[in-house]
């Protein structure tokens, strides 16, 4: 992959300010459903109760944010990085699907993105549906107590990155037939 042209790229796609305000709202989204996840059974037990709404509101913002206070500092900031990687890797398919839809090739690379989408979601939010099923008492035994399968999510979200970066550079470079990027 041409380096000068993946930074054309980058700054085109990725740091423009329609690009960067839906990676915030992403990265925002994905930060609350992991904390969101986490904490599904007190979430659950709290909106079957007879509480009025607004109380009901209240006690699970305070569960949503108490949590944070709950995990270590490594934690947050690992969740953090996913859910930049992850706004990224999100970033970058809704462009890619925008940009096909507007040269009519959305069709072909449709299947690619449908993938490219679960490989981004499901690598990033495994921990936390692993919670959901229980496995939270299996990963003390690992010897970070699980803090190595943050490691691995960030890592197939840096792959996805990759993958998903040279697919926009290929697609404007047939497009263009050129080392200029895509509009």
């Amino acid at each position: 992959m041409n380096l000068e042209l993946s930074l054309i790229v980058i700054k085109q796609e990725i740091l423009n300010l329609k690009s960067l305000f839906l990676l915030t709202i992403l990265a925002i989204l994905f930060t609350f459903l992991s904390l969101t996840i986490i904490n599904v059974q007190s979430i659950l037990s709290i909106s079957q109760s007879t509480y009025p709404f607004l109380t009901k509101l209240n006690i699970i913002l305070i569960i949503l944010l108490g949590s944070l206070s709950a995990t270590s500092m490594l934690d947050i900031v690992l969740v953090i990085i996913m859910s930049i990687l992850f706004g990224f890797n999100m970033t970058l398919v809704i462009n890619k699907f925008s940009m096909l839809k507007r040269r009519g090739n959305l069709r072909i690379m449709f299947g690619t993105g449908i993938i490219s989408i679960v490989a981004a979601g499901c690598a990033s939010c495994g921990l936390s549906f692993a919670s959901l099923i229980g496995i939270s008492a299996v990963l003390t035994i690992l010897p970070f107590r699980g803090t190595e399968l943050y490691f691995l999510a960030i890592g197939i979200l840096l792959v996805s990155l990759y993958f998903n970066l040279k697919q926009i550079i290929k697609v404007c470079q047939r497009d263009w037939s050129i080392q200029t990027p895509c509009m």
